[in-house]
């Protein structure tokens, strides 16, 4: 069996066979259409909270994966200077370091819920986060602490297939933006006809939780296909919002 050595989170080797066993089990899965869920994942999977070498590997394989995907997520922002980010599943933090890079974000706010992704992330940023610029918290996009209207932006890569509860996770990402906040979801195009369908449902999902101008767009990386979709909270008092959260 041939390893690979991972670093830059903390040093392990796993069987590459493992790996993909790994990757291959964080595919999503639907339920049917009276499930509570719109989209449902195999959440108990090891790379729903990635820990130990595993995660370790999970992690690695992450950045050196997404990254393209990252890039496209954080240009889909189409960040102005001053503007507050939030970043929902940051994994080990490459769309953290590509939104400091950018020099426009006056603060970066990061949550994941598994503490392996969240101190790799951490590390991985190691001076914006000694010098405030950026936040990464362990937390669930079901919990999240904010006040309401706290982000101006805010991105979720390859993550929504984990969220626990799709329709009222979305209306918390809704509540803490500002009026007229964006929000980028990039998932990967991959396992077609299952993929599209996944896009389908989050096409829907979005407007049943309040969003406006929700557009999606397909992009391709050097590895793969992936959807961007994007949405805004209403600018106008007494919009959608409103009506979900009275």
């Amino acid at each position: 069996t041939r390893y690979i050595s991972v670093t830059g989170v903390q040093t392990c080797a796993l069987p590459i066979s493992a790996t993909r066993r790994a990757i291959t089990s964080a595919a999503m899965l639907l339920q049917d259409e009276k499930g509570d869920d719109v989209l449902a994942e195999a959440k108990t999977g090891p790379t729903s909270r990635p820990r130990g070498r595993l995660g370790c590997a999970f992690g690695w394989m992450m950045l050196r994966v997404n990254g393209p995907m990252n890039r496209r997520a954080v240009e889909a922002l189409v960040l102005q200077h001053g503007e507050t980010v939030l970043e929902i599943g940051c994994g080990p933090g490459d769309a953290i370091a590509r939104l400091v890079r950018g020099r426009k974000a006056r603060r970066i706010v990061a949550i994941d819920h598994a503490s392996d992704m969240v101190e790799a992330a951490r590390k991985l940023n190691r001076a914006p986060v000694r010098d405030g610029l950026v936040d990464v918290r362990e937390c669930s996009v079901s919990e999240m602490p904010f006040r309401e209207g706290s982000f101006d932006a805010a991105l979720a890569v390859n993550s929504v297939q984990f969220w626990p509860h799709l329709r009222l996770d979305l209306k918390s990402v809704l509540r803490v933006l500002k009026p007229g906040g964006r929000f980028v979801i990039a998932m990967r195009m991959t396992l077609e006809p299952r993929a599209r369908r996944r896009c389908e449902m989050l096409l829907r999902a979005l407007p049943n939780a309040g969003f406006v101008e929700v557009t999606m767009e397909e992009a391709a990386t050097r590895a793969f296909r992936i959807a961007l979709i994007s949405g805004k909270r209403p600018i106008w008092a007494g919009g959608p919002y409103d009506a979900f959260v009275a």
